[in-house]
């Protein structure tokens, strides 16, 4: 799992069927330059900092097996020590 920054949201014209209602979000993760793109059913807001995780497993076991998704949103951070 990662943690990293909302930034901004990604539009497409076309959803897959198969991809549940959500958001696809771009996540500035921390301590890198790097940007991804991760999908978002909690609610997620710009600059809100969120843990994702990049694993298959996580994303089966939240929104069902054999979905498209390869790294997903599982929580907000609300403080952090």
């Amino acid at each position: 799992m990662k943690l990293g920054t909302v930034t901004g949201r990604v539009w497409a014209t076309k959803r897959l069927d198969r991809l549940p209602p959500g958001a696809l979000l771009l996540i500035a993760l921390d301590g890198s330059e790097e940007t991804i793109v991760a999908f978002d059913t909690l609610g997620c807001g710009d600059g809100e900092r969120v843990i994702v995780s990049e694993d298959d497993g996580a994303a089966d076991l939240i929104l069902g097996q054999d979905t498209v998704i390869d790294a997903l949103i599982v929580g907000i951070v609300d403080t952090q020590s």
